[in-house]
């Protein structure tokens, strides 16, 4: 009977052995980690899925993407709440609106599911996971159309959508940067359009402006769908001698810069990493690594990331400053995303 009974407590020590190999190191096989982008056909955030579904891969949890097909705030908070009945165990979020978006995170959160935000921040979220600082971006994006314009003339913003968080807050603290410091006196900022991150109204709002404007030097384009609708729209009218400055994708953006190009250079940060450190912090989340402003933790990946104040979400992460791409390097960095 002895043997028996110690055989049998083999078998079960076995099985469980077995059983820990196969659950994900988050624990629990079920366990789904869940991103929602801006909208299902931007090539900047099906560059940030992949590195979120990298990061839960090495997490040992599932991914999944839903994503509207149009930049519809009213879209996204319907995905959230079916993510939330399907009982995912948290999700990461590029806001469509900075405030219609909060009482549904609530309420996701309400029920155990853990929210961070990419991209472009809401409240209702626990952490932002901000691609860059505010004031680094619009400090570059203003000395670009300084340098493009050579100090003084006329300039415009072609943004995404009006309700996009992240690029208000560039635009916002664009405002600032010119408006303190006498530096800036003598551009003059004639208008702000907004292209809605689709490539067909973004090149309407670029010829709009064209013709608007007869003494038009830079075009300041603060998101990669407009940067390349906008470039292409200059490069393809004759004698147009607009230039155009902004955060683009070096894939999209390899045959319109340079020293002789329409765009002398761009910036932008890696979105693969962006979305990898949702998943990372959701991750650090869940296992209480992450509490009060200043504390640290080490990913998987082997990257210490720091939780910093934020706002509108109480903490956020930032990845790092913006990175600038040139006629020297684009075509390398074009063979990466």
């Amino acid at each position: 009977m002895k043997k028996l009974i110690a055989l049998l407590l083999a078998v079960l020590m076995a099985f469980s052995l077995v059983a820990c190999a196969d659950a994900p190191a988050g624990g629990d096989g079920d366990v789904t980690y869940a991103i929602v982008c801006k909208d299902a056909s931007n090539p900047y955030m099906s560059r940030m899925v992949s590195g979120f579904k990298t990061a839960c891969e090495a997490l040992g949890v599932k991914c999944i993407e839903k994503s509207p097909e149009t930049t519809s705030v009213d879209d996204q908070i319907t995905i959230v709440n079916e993510l939330v009945a399907q009982n995912v165990k948290a999700i990461a979020i590029a806001a469509n609106d900075a405030a219609a978006l909060e009482a549904t995170l609530k309420a996701a959160r309400d029920k155990g599911v853990a929210v961070v935000t990419l991209d472009s921040d809401t409240k209702g979220s626990q952490m932002f996971i901000n691609q860059a600082g505010v004031t680094q971006v619009a400090q570059v994006l203003v000395d670009s159309v300084y340098d493009m314009t050579g100090g003084e003339g006329e300039f415009a913003v072609l943004s995404a959508s009006s309700t996009a968080t992240n690029q208000n807050s560039w635009i916002a603290a664009m405002k600032t940067i010119i408006e303190g410091d006498a530096k800036y006196a003598k551009l003059k900022w004639v208008e702000t359009v907004y292209g809605d991150d689709e490539s067909q109204k973004s090149t309407d709002e670029t010829q709009n402006l064209m013709t608007k404007y007869p003494n038009l030097e830079v075009i300041c384009c603060p998101t990669t769908v407009g940067v390349l609708a906008c470039a292409q729209t200059v490069q393809n009218t004759e004698g147009c001698k607009i230039k155009v400055a902004g955060l683009g994708l070096p894939s999209e953006m390899k045959d319109y810069v340079g020293d002789d190009k329409v765009c002398p250079y761009m910036y932008l940060w890696n979105p693969i990493d962006v979305g990898s450190c949702a998943a990372y912090a959701i991750d650090a989340i869940l296992d209480g690594k992450v509490g009060e402003v200043g504390t640290k933790f080490t990913a998987e990946n082997e990257t210490e990331y720091e939780v910093m104040a934020g706002d509108p979400a109480d903490q956020q992460i930032i990845v790092g400053p913006p990175f600038a791409f040139n006629g020297d390097n684009i075509a390398d960095w074009a063979t990466v995303y």
